[in-house]
C-alpha cells in the first residue's frame, strides 16, 4: 500500500492545489518520519563510491519502477503497487546504500506521469526506504547473517518470512498514522489493516521470496518466477471489476444484471421461508420532452436526481436498480405489498417535490415517475411475472393521468401492440430475451448435421447454398480443389497395400455409420458418431486415408440427401483437408521412442488432432455460411461451431485410444468399439423418440391453450362491447333526462380527446380518455330529478348530494371490472387545480391528467349550450373564462391546448363544433 492519491488519502487529485499544507500535526509526524529516514540511511550513503551491485541495482530498481505505473484501484478506492514484489528481494541481496536508491529510483516513472504533490511522494519515498531497511535488518542481517541456523532452507525461509511481516507491518503503520493525522480518518477507516489487504500485500512480499530463491539458485529462472504477477495483478482488478458490472455508471444505482440475480437470490429465500416481499417499478414520466426542451445532459441530470431520492428514501438493505433507459426497479425484501405501496408514495412524493438545476435552464425543472407495485407470491412467484405485473401497474399509472402509485391488479388489461413484449428478467449472462412462442428443442452432445439454418459439426453436406455470388463460388472451388487436390497428393505420396483391408474396413464402418445416422428437428439436422472412424483413420492409415473416407462421406450422404453439385464438392474438400489436419496432428507419434508410456502418450494427440479436425471443417463450413448470410466469419463460428470443441476432443481420443487397440489386435479392436458406437445411435435413437414424443403433446397442448385463449378473448371482448354500449345508453339516458343536456356527454367526449390528442397522449390512454369522458356523468343516475332539474339554486343539501355524481359515477365503473383505470378521471374530474374541489380536494398534477382534461372540456360544454338555470354564454367570452380561471380552477396545460385546437370562430356554430371529432380522431 502507499500513499496514493485517493480518498482516504492525502490529497484529492494529482497535480492540484500544489500550495496546499499539510495540518500541523501531519507536519510534525512527517518530519519525525524524515529525520527517522535520514538517521537510518545516511550513514550508508559513503559507501556508493565501492559497491559492486550496480547490474542487480538496475534490474531491481528498473523492475520496481515499471511495476508502480501499473496500480490497481479497488471498490474502495485504495491503490496497490505490485513493486513489493521487486522490494523484497532488493532488501536480501543489495547492500542497503542501493536500497535507499531503490526506493528513490521506483518513484520517479510515477512521478513523471502523476505529478503528485511534492510531500506526498516524499512521504511514499520515506515510508518505503523505512520499510526496505527494516526488512534488510530482520531478514538479511539478522537472520541470513548472523541467526547461526545451519538449515539453509530453513534460514530462507525464516528471513523471507520475517521480511514480509516487517515491511509489510512497517508499511501499513506509517501510512496509516499519517492518514489519521492528515486526513482524520481512523484505522479502521482507512482499511490498511483489514485482513484482505493485509493478506494481498504479504502474498505479495512471499511472492518477492521466491524472487530471492530463483535469483539465488538460478537467475535466468526468475522470470518464471515472476509469472504469478501477472494472475496475482488481474486478481486485484476483479473487486473493481466486478463492482462495475453492478453498478449503473450514469445513476450509480445497480443494473440489471445484478438487480436480475439479487431478485431470483430473493425470490428463492422467501419461498424457503415463506416471507414476504415486494417488487417496485418506477417509470420517469415524460423523460423525451425533458431532452427535447432542455437536452439530453438535462435528462441525465433528472435521472441522476432521482437515483439519488431511491437512495435517500430506501432502506439499506433495498436493491435498487435502474432497468433500463428511463425505468426503474427496487427490490423491497421482508416487505408485504401493503408496506410497499406507503414507500413507492413516499418516493413519488419526494420526486415530485424535488427540483432539478440544469445548465440549460435559468430555473429548476420538475418530474415525476409513475410506480407500479407488485407483491410475492400475491401477484407471481417467479422474477418475470413480478417485473411483468409490476410493469403492468406503471401503464395502468401512466394511463390514469401519470405521477401515481398502483398496485398489481387481476384487472384484464389490453394492451397496444407497441408494448407486446413483457418485461423480464435478466438472465445471468447479462443478455435480454423475448420469451419464445414454442419450446425450446435440446441440443444432442452428439456429432450434429443439419441445413444452413441448424449447421451440423460434422458437415457432410455443408451449407445449403440458395444462389451462389462470386466470392461464395470462389470459396467453393478453391475448398474443392485444394481438398480433393492435397487429398490425392496424399494418396500418392503415402499408398501402400499393407494392411488395405483395414482401411477399407474403416471406410465401411464410416459409411454405415453414416447410413445409420438419426434424424433430428424435423430432417433439419442428423445425428452422427461418424467423424470417430475418420479421426481413427486419420490415426492408423495417415494422409492415404483422407480422400476415400471423404467419398465415402459424401456418397451416403447424397445417396439420402440427393444434395446439389456444388454441396457434394465443397464437403469433400472439407471433409479431405480435416482428416488431412488430423493425420499431420498424428504423425508426431512417430517422433515418441518404443515402450507402452510412451504410446499412452501418443494416443493423447487423439485431443489435438480432434481439435485440428474440428478447426479445419467447421472454420471452412462456418466461412462458406459467412459468406452466404453476408455475416462475420467469426461471429458464426462462435455461435453455431464453438460449442462443439468438447465433444471433438473426445471425439480425437476415442479414434487415438482405437488407433492403439487395433496395433495390438488388427481388425477385433474395430469390432470391439462398433459395438459401444452402434449401442450409443440406439440410446441417440430412443431419446430421440421420447423428446419426439413429448415435444408433439406439448405442441398439442400449446394449440389447444391457444384456442381456448382466442376464444376467451372473444368472448371477453363481446362482453365488453356489449357492456360498454349498455353503458353508453345509460349516459344517453343521463342527458335525456334533460334536454337541455342532451348529447352534453358526447361533446365532451370529442373535446376531451381533441385536448388529449394535442397534448399528446398516446392512443391507449385517448381510448381511456374517450370512456372516461362519456361515462363521466353516469353518476347522475343516483340524483333525484327534483335537484338536477331544478331552475333555482341549489341548497347547500341539495348541493352536497349533487356533489356526490363524482363518485357514484367512479364506483358504478369500477363495478364493470374492464374500465377500472377510467375511474380516477370519472371520480376526479370536478377537483379544482387549486386543491378547492370534490370530492378529494386533490391540488396541481396530483389530479390524474384525464380528470383535469374533461374537468375543461365539461366546463367549455356546459358554457355554450342553454342550460335550465342559466342561457348559453357566447364562445369568446367562454374561452376567456377559462383562461382566467386557469392555474385556480383549470390546469393551465389543457387550456393552453384548448386554445391552440379551438380557435374562436371554429365554435361559433354547432355544425363547426362537429369538427372537433375529426379532431380527436
Amino acid at each position: 500500500m502507499s500513499a496514493t492519491p485517493t480518498d482516504i488519502s492525502l490529497v484529492a487529485e494529482p497535480g492540484s492545489g500544489r500550495n496546499e499544507s499539510l495540518p500541523r500535526n501531519a507536519r510534525f509526524y512527517f518530519i519525525a518520519v524524515a529525520i527517522i529516514a535520514a538517521g537510518v540511511t545516511l550513514p550508508f550513503i559513503g559507501r556508493l563510491q565501492t559497491t559492486d551491485q550496480w547490474p542487480a541495482f538496475l534490474i531491481l530498481a528498473s523492475a520496481a519502477a515499471t511495476a508502480r505505473l501499473f496500480v490497481v484501484r479497488t471498490p474502495a478506492d485504495q491503490a496497490y503497487h505490485t513493486d513489493i514484489v521487486f522490494l523484497i528481494p532488493a532488501a536480501l541481496i543489495l547492500p542497503p546504500e542501493l536500497l535507499v536508491l531503490v526506493a528513490v529510483v521506483q518513484m520517479v516513472p510515477e512521478w513523471l506521469k502523476m505529478r503528485y504533490r511534492w510531500y506526498l511522494q516524499t512521504f511514499n519515498i520515506l515510508d518505503y526506504s523505512l520499510s526496505a531497511m527494516a526488512a534488510w535488518f530482520v531478514g538479511r542481517v539478522l537472520i541470513l547473517e548472523h541467526s547461526g541456523i545451519g538449515n539453509d532452507a530453513l534460514r530462507l525461509s525464516l528471513a523471507g518470512f520475517a521480511a514480509c511481516v516487517v515491511f509489510v507491518a512497517v508499511n501499513h503503520i506509517l501510512l496509516a498514522v499519517m492518514l489519521r493525522l492528515a486526513r482524520g480518518f481512523t484505522f479502521r477507516d482507512t482499511g490498511l489493516f483489514d485482513p484482505e489487504y493485509l493478506a494481498t500485500d504479504l502474498v505479495l512480499a512471499a511472492l518477492g521470496v521466491a524472487v530471492y530463491a530463483f535469483w539465488q539458485s538460478n537467475p535466468w529462472l526468475v522470470p518464471f518466477a515472476l509469472t504469478p504477477l501477472f494472475l496475482i495483478h488481474r486478481s486485484l482488478s476483479v473487486p473493481a471489476l466486478q463492482a462495475e458490472a453492478r453498478v449503473d455508471p450514469k445513476t450509480g444505482l445497480f443494473n440489471a444484471r445484478h438487480f436480475a440475480a439479487a431478485l431470483a437470490e430473493e425470490i428463492g429465500r422467501a419461498r424457503r421461508f415463506e416471507r414476504p416481499m415486494s417488487l417496485i417499478m418506477a417509470d420517469l414520466d415524460l423523460l423525451r420532452d425533458i431532452n427535447n426542451t432542455y437536452g439530453h445532459l438535462a435528462g441525465d441530470a433528472v435521472l441522476k436526481g432521482i437515483a439519488e431520492v431511491f437512495r435517500a428514501q430506501l432502506r439499506h438493505y433495498d436493491v435498487p436498480a435502474r432497468f433500463g433507459g428511463e425505468e426503474f426497479s427496487i427490490l423491497l425484501p421482508e416487505t408485504p405489498p401493503e408496506q410497499a405501496l406507503e414507500i413507492a408514495e413516499r418516493i413519488r412524493r419526494a420526486v415530485a417535490e424535488r427540483t432539478f438545476d440544469v445548465e440549460t435552464s435559468s430555473d429548476p425543472i420538475r418530474a415525476t415517475v409513475s410506480i407500479g407495485v407488485a407483491g410475492f407470491p400475491k401477484d407471481g412467484t417467479d422474477a418475470n411475472e413480478l417485473i411483468h405485473q409490476a410493469d403492468l401497474a406503471v401503464y395502468r399509472a401512466k394511463l390514469q393521468g401519470r405521477n401515481r402509485v398502483l398496485g398489481a391488479s387481476s384487472e384484464p388489461l389490453l394492451i397496444p401492440a407497441d408494448r407486446s413484449t413483457r418485461l423480464i428478467a435478466v438472465p445471468e449472462d447479462g443478455d435480454h430475451h423475448a420469451p419464445l412462442p414454442v419450446a425450446v428443442q435440446v441440443q444432442p452432445t452428439e456429432e450434429r448435421r443439419a441445413d444452413v439454418r441448424h449447421p451440423r459439426p460434422h458437415a457432410v453436406h455443408g451449407p445449403r447454398f440458395l444462389s451462389l455470388d462470386r466470392r461464395l463460388s470462389l470459396t467453393v472451388g478453391l475448398v474443392s480443389a485444394v481438398g480433393v487436390g492435397a487429398g490425392i497428393v496424399g494418396l500418392l505420396l503415402t499408398w501402400t497395400t499393407k494392411d488395405l483391408l483395414g482401411l477399407l474396413t474403416v471406410v465401411g464402418l464410416v459409411g454405415v455409420g453414416q447410413a445409420l445416422a438419426l434424424e433430428a428437428d424435423e430432417g433439419s439436422a442428423v445425428l452422427s458418431v461418424s467423424a470417430v472412424g475418420c479421426l481413427a483413420a486419420a490415426s492408423l492409415f495417415g494422409f492415404r486415408a483422407a480422400l476415400p473416407l471423404a467419398l465415402a462421406s459424401v456418397a451416403v450422404e447424397w445417396s439420402a440427401r440427393r444434395a446439389p453439385l456444388h454441396n457434394v464438392l465443397f464437403n469433400i474438400g472439407a471433409l479431405t483437408l480435416a482428416s488431412l489436419a488430423a493425420a499431420s496432428v498424428f504423425k508426431i507419434a512417430y517422433f515418441f521412442p518404443d515402450g507402452t508410456a510412451h504410446q499412452l502418450a501418443a494416443s493423447g494427440l487423439g485431443l489435438l488432432a480432434g481439435a485440428a479436425y474440428f478447426a479445419v471443417n467447421m472454420g471452412l463450413v462456418s466461412l462458406a455460411l459467412a459468406l452466404q448470410g453476408h455475416e462475420r466469419w467469426w461471429s458464426v463460428f462462435r455461435e453455431r461451431f464453438a460449442w462443439l470443441l468438447p465433444h471433438y476432443l473426445v471425439y480425437g481420443f476415442i479414434g487415438g485410444v482405437m488407433a492403439l487397440a487395433y496395433e495390438a489386435v488388427q481388425l477385433l479392436a474395430l469390432a470391439v468399439f462398433a459395438v459401444p458406437l452402434l449401442l450409443m445411435r440406439k440410446t441417440q435413437e430412443a431419446y430421440l423418440k421420447h423428446t419426439q414424443r413429448s415435444a408433439q403433446k406439448l405442441r398439442q397442448a400449446a394449440e389447444t391453450i391457444q384456442s381456448q385463449n382466442v376464444s376467451l378473448e372473444l368472448a371477453n371482448k363481446l362482453l365488453k362491447e356489449r357492456s360498454t354500449a349498455a353503458m353508453e345508453s345509460l349516459s344517453a339516458t343521463v342527458d335525456a333526462r334533460d334536454s337541455y343536456t342532451a348529447g352534453h356527454s358526447r361533446r365532451v367526449q370529442q373535446l376531451a380527446l381533441a385536448i388529449g390528442h394535442e397534448l399528446g397522449l398516446s392512443h391507449a390512454e385517448l381510448d381511456l380518455l374517450g370512456h372516461a369522458a362519456l361515462f363521466h356523468d353516469i353518476g347522475k343516475l343516483a340524483i333525484p330529478d327534483s335537484i338536477l332539474l331544478k331552475p333555482a339554486s341549489l341548497t347547500p343539501e341539495e348541493w352536497s348530494l349533487m356533489q356526490r355524481h363524482a363518485e357514484e359515477g367512479a364506483r358504478i365503473i369500477d363495478r364493470l371490472g374492464f374500465l377500472n383505470d377510467a375511474v380516477p378521471a370519472i371520480r376526479h374530474h370536478h377537483e379544482r387545480f387549486d386543491g378547492t374541489g370534490y370530492p378529494d380536494r386533490l391540488h396541481g398534477e396530483d389530479i390524474p391528467l384525464g380528470a383535469r382534461i374533461i374537468h375543461v372540456a365539461d366546463a367549455l360544454d356546459s358554457m355554450l349550450t342553454t342550460r335550465i338555470y342559466r342561457a348559453a354564454r357566447p364562445a369568446a367570452e367562454a374561452l376567456q373564462e377559462l383562461r382566467r380561471a386557469a392555474g385556480t380552477q383549470f390546469c393551465p396545460r389543457c387550456v393552453t391546448a384548448l386554445e391552440r385546437i379551438l380557435p374562436v370562430e371554429s365554435i361559433e356554430s354547432e355544425s363547426d363544433r362537429a369538427r372537433l371529432s375529426a379532431v380527436a380522431s
